[in-house]
C-alpha cells in the first residue's frame, strides 16, 4: 500500500491488487484441507471505469511477482489453446527433505491483465469451462487435440487471476445467464467509482522496494499445510450458525457468489495470514482481515450492475439531459423535441420525456410557456 501511494487509483485497488499478488506467489505450496485441499489461488476483477488507475496498480503487482523463482505469468491475449499451452509449461518443482525426500510437481500460472475483455472475448465458448477447471485445481487435466492428434496432460493445473474491467464491457462478457452458473460465482468483483486525484509532478521512487521483494520471496518459500486454531475454528461456527453469514450480498446476480462465499474467506485467511508471519497457523486475527476484506467489497458489488447496463433509451436521455444542461439556461419543450426527433423514433419521444420528467431527470420550471431545466435526482 505504501509503494503504490502515489498512484492515481483507489485504495481499494490497491489492496487488492496485493492480495492478488500474495495468492500467486503462494501457488499450490500451501493449502487448507476442508473436504479437499483449497488453495489460495483467487480470481479478481477491478471493475470501474476508463482512467481509474486499474492498470497502474495491476502492473505493481506483476513487477513483484517478475522477482520470484518459478513463478509463470501468462500471456494476456489468449485462446484456449494457447492458455491449455501456457499452462503446460508453468511447471513447478518444490524439493523437500523433511520429514523426507521427495519433490511436489504441479502448474501453476498467473495472468495479470489491464482488461478482462483480452481473456474472455465471449462467454459462450469453451474458454469458461477450462477457466473453472483450473481454479479448482484438479489432479489431472487432459485435453487432446485431433488436428494435431497431441494429448496434453498437465499435473494439477491452477491459475490465478488479477485483471481490470470497465463495468460495461463485465456485462458485455458475462451475460444474464452467466450469473446463474458456476464459474461467475469463482470471481470476486472489486468495484470503486472514487477519484484519487494526486500531483502529476511530485517526485516518486520507481524503483521496487527491496524489503518488498524480500518479504514476497519469503511468503514464496513458504510450504505446508495450514492447521486451524480452535480461535479460528470458533470464530468461523459463529459466523455461519450463529449469524448465518450475514451481512451477505442480497442481488440476484450474487446468489451463486454466496455459496462460494465461505471458501473465498478461507482463501483470503491464508494470505492474511502469510502476510503477517510464517507459522501456517489460521488465527482469529485472520479471520476478522479475511471477513472485512470481504465485508468491505460486497457493499459496491451491486453497484457494478447498474453502471454496466445502460439501454439505448438510457443513452439517449442522457443525450437529452446533456442537451439541456449546455444551454445554460431553461429550455422550452419545442427545442426539446426538435433536438429528441433528431435521435429518437416518433412513437418513443413523448415516451421518454415522460419518463425522464417522472423520473426527475427533466424539472418542469414554467408552464407559459412549458420550459425544462436538467434533473439531479440521477446524479445524487
Amino acid at each position: 500500500m505504501e509503494f503504490t501511494d502515489n498512484l492515481e487509483a483507489p485504495i481499494i485497488y490497491r489492496k487488492w491488487a496485493a492480495i492478488g499478488t500474495i495468492a500467486a506467489a503462494l501457488q499450490q505450496r500451501v493449502w487448507l484441507t476442508t473436504s479437499d485441499k483449497l488453495y489460495a489461488n483467487l480470481y479478481i476483477a477491478l471493475v470501474g471505469y476508463p482512467g481509474v488507475g486499474k492498470t497502474r496498480t495491476i502492473m505493481k503487482g506483476k513487477a513483484l511477482l517478475t522477482h520470484l523463482e518459478e513463478v509463470h505469468l501468462g500471456p494476456t491475449d489468449i485462446t484456449k489453446a494457447s492458455l491449455i499451452d501456457a499452462m503446460s509449461a508453468c511447471k513447478v518443482t518444490v524439493s523437500h527433505h523433511f520429514p523426507r525426500q521427495f519433490n511436489d510437481i504441479f502448474n501453476s500460472m498467473a495472468l495479470m491483465a489491464d482488461e478482462w475483455g483480452v481473456l474472455l472475448q465471449t462467454y459462450d465458448g469453451d474458454m469458461v469451462p477450462t477457466l473453472t477447471t483450473f481454479y479448482d485445481v484438479i489432479v489431472q487435466f487432459d485435453h487432446w487435440r485431433r488436428g494435431k492428434e497431441i494429448k496434453i496432460k498437465i499435473e494439477r493445473p491452477q491459475l490465478n487471476i488479477l485483471a481490470g474491467s470497465t463495468p460495461s464491457n463485465l456485462m458485455k462478457y458475462m451475460p444474464d445467464y452467466a450469473w446463474d452458473q458456476g464459474f461467475t460465482s469463482r470471481l470476486i468483483l472489486v468495484y470503486s467509482a472514487e477519484i484519487n486525484k494526486k500531483d502529476d509532478f511530485a517526485k516518486t521512487e520507481e524503483a521496487l522496494p527491496p524489503d518488498l521483494i524480500h518479504d514476497l520471496q519469503l511468503i514464496h518459500k513458504l510450504y505446508g499445510e495450514f492447521t486451524v486454531s480452535d480461535e479460528f475454528r470458533n470464530e468461523v461456527s459463529n459466523w455461519r450458525f450463529d449469524e448465518d453469514e450475514k451481512p451477505k450480498p442480497t442481488h440476484p446476480k450474487l446468489l451463486h457468489y454466496n455459496s462460494r462465499r465461505r471458501a473465498h474467506l478461507y482463501k483470503l485467511a491464508m494470505v492474511a495470514a502469510v502476510d503477517r508471519r510464517d507459522d501456517l497457523v489460521l488465527g482469529p486475527d485472520d479471520f476478522h482481515t479475511a471477513l472485512g476484506w470481504l465485508l468491505e467489497i460486497e457493499k459496491f458489488m451491486p453497484d457494478i450492475f447498474a453502471a454496466g447496463t445502460f439501454t439505448p433509451d438510457a443513452r439517449i436521455m442522457d443525450e437529452i439531459a446533456d442537451f439541456v444542461a449546455r444551454q445554460g439556461r431553461p429550455v422550452t419543450d419545442h427545442k426539446i423535441l426538435r433536438f429528441a426527433s433528431d435521435i429518437l423514433p416518433a412513437h418513443s419521444i413523448f415516451k421518454v420525456l415522460h419518463v425522464m420528467q417522472t423520473s426527475g431527470r427533466l424539472a418542469k420550471v414554467s408552464d407559459n410557456p412549458v420550459t425544462f431545466v436538467k434533473g439531479d435526482s440521477r446524479d445524487k
